[in-house]
C-alpha cells in the first residue's frame, strides 16, 4: 500500500448492516431487476473431532509492535482499520493507529476501541484487521479464530464478524443483500477473557441478507472485526488475535 497509512478510518462504510427500520411502502416504485451475480461458493469448513489450539503460524496480531500492521505470518499482510456510521464518534484510536498500553495476561500492548454511537444510524461502529492489503485470504487450513477481549462495563454486546466471499461485495456474489457476515454475538465483561470460535460457531444474522449459504467460506475471508450497535457508549480492548488449529 505505497504512500498510504496502513490504518484506515472510514466514515459511513457499512459492515453488518441490519434490515431497514422502515418497510418499503406498498405503492412504491418497483426496484430494478438485480444485476447478474456469481453463485455462492460451496463452503468447505474444517472441523475438529477433538480439541483445538492456537495455530503454530496463526498469529494475526498481538499489538506488541505498536503499529497498524498485522503480524507477517501465514502469508498475511493486512492492517487495522476503523469504520463508523455517520453520527458515530470514535475517540480511540484517533489519528494514526497506535496500540494502547496494557495487554492481556502480562503483554504490554492491545488495541482499544472507544467512542459513542447514535440511534439515528442503522448501524454503529467497528474495528477490524484485514488479512491482506486487498482480496480474500485462504484460511481453510485453520479451524477458527481466537482473541482476548474486555469492556469497560459488564455484559456489553459486541458482534465479532468475518466477512467472506458471499457477504462482502468484493466477492461478486452478493448485490443488494451484502454485509450480513458470518459472526457471533458476545456479551463481554470487565475482565480479560479468551474467546475461541470454530468456523462452525459462526452464523449470519437472521431474516436478511442474500445469499444465505450454509456456512462461512474460510478459503475466502476478508478480515476479522468487532462491531458495536447504535446508541451505546463503548470502550472495548482487544488483544492476541490468532487463528486456531485442531490438536
Amino acid at each position: 500500500m505505497t504512500g498510504l497509512s496502513p490504518f484506515v478510518l472510514v466514515a459511513g462504510c457499512l459492515t453488518d448492516n441490519p434490515p431497514p427500520r422502515h418497510p418499503v411502502a406498498e405503492d412504491a416504485e418497483p426496484a430494478p431487476a438485480p444485476a447478474a451475480k456469481a453463485p455462492p461458493p460451496q463452503a468447505v469448513v474444517k472441523t475438529c473431532p477433538g480439541a483445538h489450539r492456537r495455530a503454530k503460524d496463526g498469529l494475526i496480531d498481538d499489538l506488541e509492535d505498536g503499529d497498524g500492521r498485522a503480524a507477517a505470518e501465514g502469508g498475511r499482510g493486512g492492517y487495522w482499520w476503523v469504520a463508523k456510521a455517520d453520527h458515530a464518534v470514535v475517540s480511540v484510536p484517533a489519528g494514526a493507529f497506535a496500540s494502547a498500553d496494557g495487554g492481556a495476561e502480562g503483554s504490554k500492548k492491545a488495541t482499544r476501541f472507544a467512542g459513542k454511537t447514535d440511534q439515528r444510524d442503522q448501524w454503529g461502529a467497528a474495528i477490524g484487521v484485514s488479512f491482506l492489503e486487498s482480496g480474500f485470504y485462504d484460511a481453510s487450513k485453520y479451524a477458527g479464530v481466537g482473541f482476548r477481549i474486555k469492556a469497560s462495563k459488564p455484559n456489553f454486546n459486541v458482534r465479532v464478524k468475518l466477512p467472506d466471499v458471499s457477504s462482502h461485495p468484493d466477492g461478486g456474489v452478493c448485490t443488494a443483500g451484502c454485509w450480513n457476515s458470518f459472526g457471533k454475538e458476545l456479551m463481554v465483561g470487565t475482565a480479560w477473557e479468551l474467546v475461541t470460535l470454530l468456523w462452525s460457531d459462526l452464523a449470519q444474522q437472521p431474516d436478511w441478507g442474500d445469499p444465505r449459504p450454509a456456512a462461512i467460506t474460510p478459503s475466502k475471508i476478508k478480515n476479522i472485526e468487532w462491531a458495536v450497535y447504535p446508541g451505546v457508549d463503548f470502550d472495548v480492548v482487544i488483544d492476541d488475535v490468532h487463528f486456531l488449529e485442531c490438536e
